[in-house]
């Protein structure tokens, strides 16, 4: 029943209740009427009249009831579909699957479900309709339901009802039982709101998942990339704990597992430069260079790297200068070079003696502030010849108190660029003090021989011939020692092959019994010298990786059986038994390189083993085969097995068992180890004997090809040799020139000097004659090459002629250049030997065209 049938019901009742007042009144006037006799009908008619208007008033009554009855069931009908739908909207509400909350315009809790109830399990006595909001809030806030509210309990609440207020967007709680809730707010008509609690702790837990997974995903790609890097990289928190690392940081430091674990190593280890980098030497013999790097927020990283190789290479570099510079010290003048600045950047230790002053207080200095003004404006001239690109020659006087030097003879080269600029020049000052007081002696006795008397006339003109004899020896010599430090300028390999030929000659003639000696000692010497320069250039080959590796599968029985026939003869002229266990196994290596790996390890082992026997064999190794020397020598002490591969290394206990080498041997075997890929293998028992060897790997039986040549070829009978025949020189050092013509004219042969191809085409132009051979220097003057020299006095002769190209450089390029023209190759310093074989070759070859 609506509010408006209500009304118009009451209405009704009390019309009904006047109209029985007013029949009740007239039926009492009636009554009262009939016993008076007077006016009955009258009351008669008035009481029809009511009587009429009743019954009207009671239809209307009778009709108003029903009115109200149909009305009474419409209202009940209503109710119960009311309650129907409430009914059908509590089990709608509760069979939702999130929390469900009706607040009314004043926030108090009009209805919710038991989802709802369910999220606050301490609060279910209070939630009930008419709950206010905040009451619920901090209710829960208080019971510590809600974790994001523990830090901040008051703001929290604040926060809430502010949201709850603005109602917009939905909102993320985090309960304190680990679920999470997405509270979705709106307002509905008549100012309440309706909230829905979504419980998304699934998703919250699958985004955690994924999260967790691309972390993982994150940090094995980072530690994936770490290992990847060739430096040790640690990372360490504020604290200086170790939080990551890379293996090769492992590898570097070799940290206990006790110290990984606990985050705490060793100082070194933790060692942090206040700025840059700093080295590091670690007890297990490598130098690491540390840097450290600050991170944002706190905590360093550091980074190890492996600089050991290249601390050995300084080294052996700092090893070879002073080799270079105990030679120059060693030379009887002045040597330095100046820049094109006319700096002084290096000078010997001559310059010492000869200044009185240190060579530190020299280098880096400008020539006038060394010598002064009044000695540098004497040398100004040749000083600006030199470095326009023109050399000199001259004399000079230079005060040296300390040596007694008056006179001096200097040389200015100057040294090019490749571009043809000049960079500098190189010095070379002699003492010719001696030769200057002979003279000065000489014209002395001459003055007195004017006076002297006639009958001393005959013994002093024999006495005047002994001094003109000795002056020109002496002169004869100071030309030779001046020609031989103008080669040094060039190059080393210039004035020792210069050197070899002069020796050679010399060797040819003949000598005191006293002299004898000293050139077989200075030949051995420039042999050893020759050597040593051959193997640090190859040293600096396999350093800078130009050796070219050509791998190959071949029997390893073959390469060993021809290395024991070699040095078969070695070993059985010190009566020590070599034994050969070969093997049928294959390889895969470099035939060249790999024997003169086991080569160099037989050598040793022959060399100090006083008796007994040495194994050339096999052994089969996890990682390839193992080819060693095992020898009953002397051995060597486990302390200072890493030395024997370095550099210049020969150990004081093996100086009594053969001629002192030069200690590059197993330097280059390393070396040669390394370009190959192969493990070097040491063990060694001092007093018994030592095994020294390399693993290779195993080859293919199916690829095995046949075996190279051994590196020597036989030799070949020496063709006899043409008396008389003509060799044209060219070469544009003079002094290699005269030594050459010296040594040829010695061999009976006759020699054409010339520094250039034109000089040369107009010598044979100006003689008329054709030469039977062509030696050629590589580099000449001016950019060109004795390529560009043979080729052009070919073309001018119209005839190719027996060739060969002498010189310094031994690049693959220039041995090339030699085969693609036919022409024979023969490195600086020349060997006599083999220069006399190579003109019997070329000058038969001459012959028989």
């Amino acid at each position: 029943m609506t509010e408006h049938d209500t009304d118009r019901l009451a209405a009704l009742e009390r019309d009904n209740a006047k109209l029985r007042k007013i029949n009740e009144a007239l039926m009492r006037r009636v009554e009262l009427g009939l016993a008076d006799n007077g006016n009955s009908f009258t009351f008669f008619q008035v009481a029809a009249e009511l009587e009429t208007r009743i019954q009207e008033r009671t239809r209307a009554l009778e009709k108003a009831m029903a009115d109200l009855e149909a009305s009474n069931f419409a209202l009940q009908e209503a109710k119960l579909a009311a309650e129907l739908a409430k009914n059908q909207l509590n089990v709608a509400v509760e069979t939702i699957a999130d929390g469900f909350a009706l607040w009314d315009s004043d926030n108090r809790l009009l209805h919710c479900n038991r989802k709802f109830a369910e999220m606050f399990p301490t609060l279910r006595q209070l939630i009930a309709p008419g709950l206010p909001f905040e009451q619920l809030v901090r209710a829960a806030v208080a019971a510590r339901l809600i974790r994001d509210a523990e830090a901040d309990p008051e703001g929290w609440i604040a926060m809430r009802l502010a949201q709850q207020q603005a109602a917009q967007d939905s909102l993320i709680l985090a309960m304190s039982d680990g679920s999470w809730q997405r509270v979705s707010e709106r307002q509905i008509a008549g100012g309440g709101r309706v909230a829905i609690y979504t419980d998304i702790s699934e998703i919250k837990r699958q985004e955690t998942l994924l999260r967790e997974r691309d972390l993982a995903a994150h940090s094995q790609l980072l530690h994936a990339t770490m290992n990847s890097i060739r430096q040790g990289i640690a990372v360490f928190d504020r604290d200086g704990r170790l939080m990551e690392w890379n293996q090769r940081f492992v590898e570097l430091t070799q940290p206990t597992q006790a110290e990984l674990e606990a985050g705490q190593l060793a100082e070194w280890a933790r060692c942090c430069p206040l700025g840059g980098t700093l080295e590091h030497a670690t007890p297990a013999g490598l130098t690491l260079e540390v840097q450290y790097n600050p991170m944002p927020g706190g905590g360093f990283v550091m980074s190890y790297a492996d600089i050991s190789e290249r601390k050995q290479a300084e080294q052996a570099l700092r090893d070879s200068e002073a080799k270079i510079r105990l030679v120059t010290d060693a030379m009887p003048a002045l040597i330095a070079y100046v820049d094109n600045q006319q700096i002084y950047r290096f000078t010997n230790l001559g310059y010492e003696s000869w200044f009185g002053m240190p060579r530190s207080e020299i280098n880096g200095r400008t020539m006038r502030e060394v010598l002064g003004p009044e000695l540098f404006d004497v040398r100004r001239h040749y000083v600006e010849k030199a470095l326009a690109g023109e050399a000199s020659v001259f004399e000079l006087t230079l005060p040296a108190p300390r040596q007694h030097i008056e006179f001096a003879r200097a040389t200015f080269i100057p040294h090019f660029a490749a571009d043809g600029s000049v960079l500098g020049f190189f010095a070379l000052i002699q003492d010719i003090t001696e030769s200057r007081h002979a003279a000065q002696a000489l014209q002395q006795a001459k003055e007195q021989l004017e006076v002297r008397v006639e009958e001393r006339t005959a013994e002093l003109s024999v006495a005047n011939g002994r001094l003109r004899e000795a002056i020109r020896t002496i002169e004869d010599a100071q030309h030779s020692k001046t020609r031989f430090f103008a080669a040094a300028s060039h190059d080393l390999l210039q004035p020792l092959n210069a050197a070899r030929l002069f020796l050679a000659s010399l060797a040819g003639q003949a000598l005191s019994p006293t002299a004898r000696p000293l050139v077989d000692k200075t030949g051995t010497a420039l042999e050893a010298v020759d050597d040593l320069i051959n193997t640090l250039l190859e040293i600096s080959r396999l350093d800078a990786g130009a050796v070219e590796t050509e791998l190959r599968h071949f029997p390893v029985a073959s390469l060993l059986e021809q290395v024991a026939e070699e040095f078969g003869p070695l070993a059985e002229a010190k009566s020590l038994r070599l034994q050969l266990h070969a093997g049928r196994a294959i390889v895969h290596s470099d035939w060249v390189l790999l024997g003169r790996v086991i080569r160099n390890f037989l050598s040793n082992a022959i060399r100090y083993t006083r008796q007994g026997g040495i194994l050339l064999g096999c052994r089969p190794q996890p990682d390839g085969l193992l080819i060693g020397v095992w020898d009953q020598g002397l051995g060597i002490p486990t302390e200072k097995l890493a030395l024997v591969f370095q550099e210049f290394q020969r150990l004081p206990e093996h100086h009594s068992l053969g001629a002192k080498g030069m200690g590059l041997g197993l330097a280059i075997v390393s070396r040669l180890a390394r370009r190959l890929g192969h493990r070097i293998v040491v063990r060694s028992q001092f007093g018994r004997g030592s095994l020294f060897g390399v693993v290779v790997p195993y080859g293919d039986a199916a690829a095995v090809a046949i075996a190279p040549p051994a590196e020597a070829p036989p030799p070949q009978a020496l063709p006899p040799q043409r008396q008389g025949a003509t060799i044209l020189l060219i070469d544009n050092e003079a002094s290699i020139l005269e030594g050459m013509c010296t040594l040829l004219s010695d061999w009976h042969y006759r020699p054409l000097p010339a520094a250039s191809a034109s000089e040369a085409i107009a010598l044979l132009q100006q003689q008329n004659v054709v030469p039977d051979a062509i030696l050629a220097d590589y580099h000449l003057d001016h950019g060109a090459t004795g390529v560009d020299a043979i080729r052009s006095v070919n073309h001018y002769l119209g005839r190719a002629l027996p060739a060969a190209l002498i010189t310094a450089d031994r690049s693959d390029e220039v041995r090339q250049l030699a085969d693609d023209g036919g022409w024979a190759w023969l490195g600086k310093p020349v060997r006599p030997a083999r220069l006399r074989t190579l003109l019997a070759h070329l000058t038969q070859a001459a012959a028989n065209p």
